[in-house]
This record gives structure tokens, C-alpha cells and sequence, in this order.
């Protein structure tokens, strides 16, 4: 379904404010070029500092910068379940294409191959719109990363 070249765009700020006119302004200059679409409210969309309300408002200017043959796709992971889908629904409703959700981690000891199971299927269940798992490898403990 999603093919092409889709970056994870940062949300500016002004004075501790989201930048509405500067995101917007970011967003037409990408439009000329080749991208298929665009992630916005992923790690470094800000998305775990915003309010639901920021997150909101930061949906509806890029649906309103994004042209129709460009996709939006959101971030909405959350810590939970529940939390994960009401935000999946809100994204859809303001005009996402899919979304972006995260592993939840705060509980890591409880976080086995059969909670996540149960989470991932739940949300893709629920969802009205196709989802993307965003997985990040913690490098601690790896063998290719050394503290100096």
C-alpha cells in the first residue's frame, strides 16, 4: 500500500509554541518534490511532548498542506492499548491515510512476545486505516555499539 519515500518531518516551534505557519511553509517547499507522503507526530515530530490537543491541531495544518497525492501518516503509539487506538480514530477522522504506532515500553518486563501480540492485533483490528509498526532497536547491549 505505501510505496516511496515518506520522512519523519519535524514539528517547529516558535517561543515554546507549535508553529502552525512554519510547518505549513516546510510542507509546500517538500510538495515539489518527489516524496510520497509525509510522518508527522513521530519521535522527532515531538509527539510525547505535545497535548492531544497540539497533536490535533498539528494533523489538521498538514492535512490541510498535504496535497491529495501525497500521503499523511501519524504517530500514534501510546503507552497503552486503549490509548493507541482512540488516537489511531482521531487521526483517521482528521484526514490521516495510516499511521505510525510505536512498542510500548514503559512496562518492558511485562512487554512478552504475546502481550505485544495481543496489543499489535488489537490496534490493527480497531483500525480504520493501515498501520505501520515503528520498531527501535535499543543498542545497549549490542555488540556493534561500544562506550568509549
Amino acid at each position: 500500500m505505501f510505496e516511496g519515500v515518506f520522512p519523519p518531518i519535524p514539528t517547529p516551534f516558535v517561543d515554546g509554541e507549535v508553529a502552525h505557519d512554519k510547518l505549513s511553509e516546510n510542507i509546500v517547499k517538500w510538495n515539489q518534490t518527489g516524496l510520497a507522503g509525509y510522518v508527522v507526530l513521530g519521535s522527532n515530530g515531538e509527539n510525547i511532548y505535545l497535548s492531544e490537543a497540539e497533536k490535533r491541531a498539528v494533523i489538521v495544518t498538514a492535512r490541510e498542506a498535504i496535497p491529495s497525492n501525497k500521503l499523511l501518516i501519524v504517530g500514534t503509539g501510546r503507552e497503552s492499548t486503549k490509548l493507541t487506538i482512540e488516537s489511531t480514530w482521531t487521526a483517521a477522522d482528521l484526514g490521516a491515510d495510516g499511521v505510525l504506532i510505536v512498542t510500548p515500553s514503559c512496562y518492558k518486563g511485562q512487554m512478552t512476545s504475546e502481550a505485544l501480540y495481543r496489543h499489535y492485533i488489537s490496534v490493527a483490528e480497531a483500525s480504520p486505516i493501515p498501520i505501520v509498526i515503528y520498531n527501535v532497536r535499543n543498542l545497549r547491549g549490542s555488540t556493534s555499539h561500544r562506550r568509549w
